[in-house]
């Protein structure tokens, strides 16, 4: 009888350690993917961003069989980080092609994915913004801000879920950094561009009295002198 336990039980951790690999590799896997798509997004490359975050939801359903059979492998880091990086993948994608937040049952992950993920979005809207400002759009990156600070105030407001989810109080406080530097290069960029504005506009001022300046003629520089 022993030796069947011992036996049963080589078995069972030969499954799990199967198991194991498969959830690992297709976590790591998906994670990538969501990254990826994020860069995409970025770029403005959304027909290929959707593609990448299609894939990583494949591979983040695969993992389910697995982790019902083996219940404690859906503790594992790399499964959190995956879901974390496609909720933030698709919640970014869903702001930029139809500018609402989607619901955490439509892009496939728990709320507490969601939640980490929207903590994350926050640095992704300032790379938005600091684009926007480098082609001359400070309305474009006010918006990015002003989106950027919803996401915070909202998940701030939620104080006991900061303090049940692990890992959300650090990203509020990053996210407080994020924004309070964007606003901080938003501003010294509109700063910038007032003061480009206005002396152009003096520019203008000058050469037009340089023009309506009347031409003295040979006798009258005579008399003036």
């Amino acid at each position: 009888m022993l030796e069947d336990l011992v036996k049963r039980a080589v078995s069972e951790l030969r499954a799990r350690e199967r198991a194991r690999d498969e959830v690992l590799s297709r976590a790591r896997r998906a994670r990538m993917l969501s990254k990826q798509a994020i860069m995409l997004v970025h770029n403005g490359a959304l027909e290929e961003a959707k593609v990448k975050i299609d894939e990583a939801r494949r591979l983040r359903e695969e993992v389910g069989p697995h982790v019902a059979e083996h219940t404690d492998l859906s503790g594992y880091e790399e499964v959190h980080a995956a879901d974390e990086e496609y909720a933030e993948a698709s919640i970014l994608y869903a702001l930029k092609t139809k500018g609402s937040f989607p619901a955490p049952e439509d892009i496939g992950v728990s709320l507490q994915a969601y939640l980490l993920g929207l903590g994350d979005v926050v640095g992704e809207l300032k790379r938005e913004a600091i684009d926007a400002l480098r082609i001359g759009n400070p309305k474009a990156a006010e918006a990015e801000l002003a989106l950027m600070e919803r996401i915070y105030l909202d998940l701030l407001s939620m104080e006991e879920a900061s303090l049940l989810l692990k890992g959300l109080r650090r990203k509020l406080d990053v996210a407080r950094a994020i924004i309070e530097s964007t606003r901080g290069e938003l501003t010294t960029e509109t700063g910038r561009l007032r003061l480009i504005e206005s002396m152009n506009t003096l520019s203008v001022k000058l050469d037009d009295a340089k023009t309506r300046e009347p031409t003295l003629t040979k006798k009258d520089k005579k008399e003036r002198d």
